[in-house]
């Protein structure tokens, strides 16, 4: 999930008790929304790098354009590992 705002991570950490966001995500997104798009598209990137899963479901939120934008022209460079 893409991380739109502090607010909302902090609100997800609170009533889903199997979700844990790092502090220092928060305060990232905090400092600059993009900092949500950016580490879901690296999750994603390690994800798919790693080789255990064929694929993903990322619910973008309200930010779908931001990080289709960021996530499509990585996904079409090779995995940096792999399988």
């Amino acid at each position: 999930m893409v991380l739109a705002s502090a607010t909302m991570a902090r609100n997800l950490a609170a009533t889903i008790p199997d979700i844990t966001i790092p502090d220092a995500l928060v305060q990232a997104v905090e400092a600059d929304p993009d900092a949500g798009i950016a580490a879901a598209c690296d999750h994603v990137l390690a994800i798919r790098d790693s080789g255990a899963f064929d694929g993903v479901h990322l619910v973008p939120v309200s930010r779908y354009r931001q990080t289709a934008a960021r996530l499509e022209p990585l996904l079409h460079k090779p995995p940096r590992n792999p399988r």
